[in-house]
């Protein structure tokens, strides 16, 4: 077979296991309330398979309003053996969940139950399995977990204090039988780090396990993008896949600067020229400002395009490739002059760095944001780039779950 029409196949079979993968909280952050005091939830995944073929996987899902679960395994072995076996056991878990969620009857450890009775028949008599499955209850802050040989997980509370937890079953086997569901409450607790053994046995310079250094940079990092910066600096080969969830809260910043824009496009560029104003102050390079301000334009122009006037990227299309895109944004702003936008912006300090951290808020219905996840730009269509140039003009973005907020962090 032709070298080009092989990497296609590779492709297809990589794209394929992508989109068995789940994530409700794709971009998203959880709001909670601990103490009256306002915070978020952020669950990022660093998901970096060695090759095409992986054994690795993981989904994010929600159970209603309250309970978010989520598993993360490794197959053993590596290539198509693991592959298939990582595979079936993510499509067999979302068709679980799925159907739990539509009969709303959602129970953890049914969840877990079905899974294990149902995957133990397909594995070999020498394969095991190593997963980790878990369930978080926003409302009272309890945890729960079934981890069936995977490397412990850490917490961080709120006193910095490392906290790692062990599995409590054996991986699961053809042999597997019964199982072990154990629960903590975790309202004091900062962040979390769920990984494969991937993370810790790849090797740094010196030959040495990741490991003992993981822990460090952990406890150190302020957020995933930190802590992502540790594993890719010190990380010198990497033999094995990478996956790992992180979770942390951030409070709500009450020192923002506040404004409130009217509704149209006189009101973004007045906001963009006192931003722009304001990184000056701050001493920010034309580089960076730059950045910012772009990033900053394009979601702030998607509060207003639909968020406020609720134009669709279909009518958008339309609007733009038939010339009347001009026209139809001056009628709205008529006809919407009573709407508003509120940004915030601040620059912080984070120990030896800062960060420019602004949120946008345009009040309006809001979107599905895990669609976000099969954004695919194509050449003849004029929207959905405008997310994708955000993207990679910050470190982080995350949508509020309405879809109608949206937080971006930038290092400078």
């Amino acid at each position: 077979m032709p070298i080009k029409k092989i990497n296609s196949e590779l492709k297809n079979a990589f794209d394929k296991e992508l989109s068995l993968i789940k994530n409700d909280l794709y971009y998203q952050e959880v709001e909670v309330f601990r103490d009256s005091k306002r915070s978020f939830i952020r669950y990022d995944v660093m998901y970096k398979p060695l090759e095409i073929l992986t054994g690795d996987s993981y989904s994010i899902r929600r159970v209603g309003d309250d309970k978010i679960v989520f598993f993360l395994l490794d197959a053993m072995g590596k290539g198509i053996s693991a592959s298939i076996t990582a595979m079936t056991s993510t499509t067999l878990l979302n068709y679980i969940f799925d159907q739990m969620k539509v009969q709303k009857n959602f129970e953890f450890k049914r969840w877990v139950k079905r899974f294990v009775d149902y995957i133990k028949g397909d594995l070999l008599e020498n394969e095991m399995l190593s997963i980790i499955l878990t369930s978080y209850n926003k409302k009272d802050a309890f945890f729960e977990y079934a981890s069936f040989g995977m490397p412990a997980f850490l917490f961080v509370d709120e006193k910095n204090n490392l906290i790692k937890i062990k599995s409590n079953n054996p991986p699961i086997s053809l042999y597997s039988d019964d199982f072990k569901i154990d629960g903590l409450n975790v309202k004091k607790i900062k962040k979390a780090l769920f990984y494969t053994d991937g993370l810790c046995e790849n090797r740094l310079k010196d030959g040495t396990f990741y490991k003992d250094k993981m822990y460090e940079d952990f406890i150190k990092s302020k957020d995933i993008v930190d802590f992502k910066n540790f594993v890719n600096k010190k990380i010198d080969t990497k033999n094995d896949d990478l996956a790992f969830i992180h979770i942390d809260t951030a409070t709500y910043e009450s020192s923002f600067i506040t404004k409130t824009l009217f509704a149209n496009m006189e009101g973004i560029d007045n906001a963009l020229l006192e931003i722009s104003d304001y990184l000056s102050e701050v001493g920010l390079n034309s580089k960076l400002s730059s950045q910012i301000l772009l990033a900053m334009s394009e979601l702030l122009n998607n509060a207003l395009e639909h968020g406020v006037f609720k134009i669709t990227n279909l009518k958008k299309s339309y609007l733009i490739e038939n010339g009347l895109y001009d026209d139809e944004l001056k009628r709205l702003e008529s006809l919407y002059k009573d709407k508003s936008i509120k940004v915030k912006y601040m620059v912080k300090n984070y120990n030896n760095s800062r960060v420019f951290i602004a949120r946008i808020e345009d009040f309006g219905d809001g979107f599905d944001v895990r669609k976000l996840k099969n954004l695919v730009v194509e050449k003849d269509k004029l929207n959905g780039r405008g997310i994708l140039i955000v993207k990679k003009l910050v470190d982080r973005l995350y949508y509020n779950e309405a879809g109608n907020s949206v937080t971006i962090k930038k290092y400078i």
